[in-house]
């Protein structure tokens, strides 16, 4: 997926946005962090599920790199190797593709809506123009799904090598029309070489596997099960 600056405080620290316009995204602003997403259930301490979403897929490549190859198989990739962890802590899964099937939007976050007590895991790899750049990003839409974001993306800056962008707000579709707690991550950039080659390689992604996986555990469980396991 493109890097796409979703950050209202980065655009206001431009200087590109006028103050009214700044006032007005304020305001937009604090009716999110306020709870105003409406139609979520809040199931981020009490899920039994997850909903596991490997992006692209079919005729939709995502990004492609000489680096890492087709994000669309990455993802896949990332996400086989993640259902059996999430299931193994006791969690009931759920896949919105488990093949090189398209799957529109629309459907993702249909098939997460008819679900009962789950979150929902959108996995991704990121790339830009700008080829330094590097580092995993998470998103989010409701409040509610704020603390899934940052447990996830402390997970994977604890592996070595691994660096965040932070936590952030987005209005994509599948986290948009989410009806549970839901998040997307962006496990690394495919445009920078050294982060790139890393994830094209199944040992990385194993370890991005991983660390979602502990992600999760601790956002539903908390620290402690993570140290009881070990």
């Amino acid at each position: 997926m493109k890097n796409i600056p979703t950050s209202f405080r980065e655009a206001s620290a431009s200087g590109k946005v006028s103050r009214g316009l700044a006032l007005a995204a304020a305001c937009v602003a604090a009716c999110t962090f306020t709870g105003c997403t409406s139609g979520v259930k809040d199931t981020s301490r009490t899920f039994a599920g997850v909903v596991l979403d490997a992006g692209h897929g079919g005729h939709d490549s995502g990004t492609t790199s000489r680096y890492a190859g087709r994000e669309k198989d990455a993802t896949l990739d990332v996400v086989m190797r993640l259902r059996p962890k999430v299931a193994g802590a006791g969690f009931r899964t759920v896949m919105t593709r488990s093949d090189d099937t398209f799957i529109p939007l629309s459907t993702r976050a249909a098939i997460s809506n008819r679900q009962s007590n789950v979150i929902f895991v959108s996995v991704h790899f990121n790339d830009t123009r700008r080829s330094a750049i590097r580092g995993t990003e998470v998103y989010y839409t409701s409040q509610c799904s704020a603390q899934i974001a940052r447990n996830i993306l402390n997970q994977i800056a604890a592996i070595p090598g691994a660096s965040s962008r932070g936590i952030h707000t987005a209005n994509f579709a599948v986290l948009r029309r989410a009806q549970y707690p839901a998040v997307l991550v962006e496990c690394g950039f495919f445009s920078n070489p050294i982060e790139g080659r890393r994830c094209g390689s199944g040992a990385y992604r194993e370890l991005l596997a991983e660390a979602i996986a502990r992600g999760i555990l601790i956002q539903r469980r908390g620290a402690g099960a993570m140290l009881a396991a070990e």
